[in-house]
């Protein structure tokens, strides 16, 4: 749930990503006698509660973006520069805290943190003074 208590896409996600374990779970430990077709079909449904997850999972990160609207030129000008600057590097630890920093960045976007985005968006930039 968000902050304000509501639920969000990527809650449904969540919940729709874990029913379809649970179905293939199931199927996996079914009973004796359960029927190829019955077994194919639980495989089948499974298969379709995830990919509702992947579109919530999407629809997620499109409300996402919308809220860091004003933050993704900042975004895309840093990791054009830092991509560049990959490119030429020589140093070992210093590639590592680029990536490093790159994946905070990443997982402030993905869970939709509007002040940890800001803030690790700047050290991804400062990643490569």
């Amino acid at each position: 749930m968000s902050a304000d208590g509501t639920v969000t896409a990527g809650n449904l996600a969540d919940l729709f990503n874990d029913l379809s374990q649970s179905i293939d779970d199931f199927r996996l430990n079914a009973p004796p006698g359960t029927t190829t077709d019955d077994l194919a079909r639980l495989k089948d449904e499974a298969q379709a509660l995830e990919n509702r997850a992947h579109q919530f999972i999407a629809q997620d990160m499109a409300e996402t973006l919308s809220r860091i609207q004003p933050e993704l030129q900042k975004i895309v000008d840093a990791t054009a520069k830092v991509q560049q600057q990959i490119g030429v590097l020589n140093d070992v630890s210093k590639a590592i805290g680029i990536a490093t920093a790159g994946v905070a960045l990443g997982a402030a976007i993905a869970t939709g943190n509007i002040a940890a985005i800001g803030s690790t968006a700047q050290a991804f930039a400062d990643s490569i003074a």
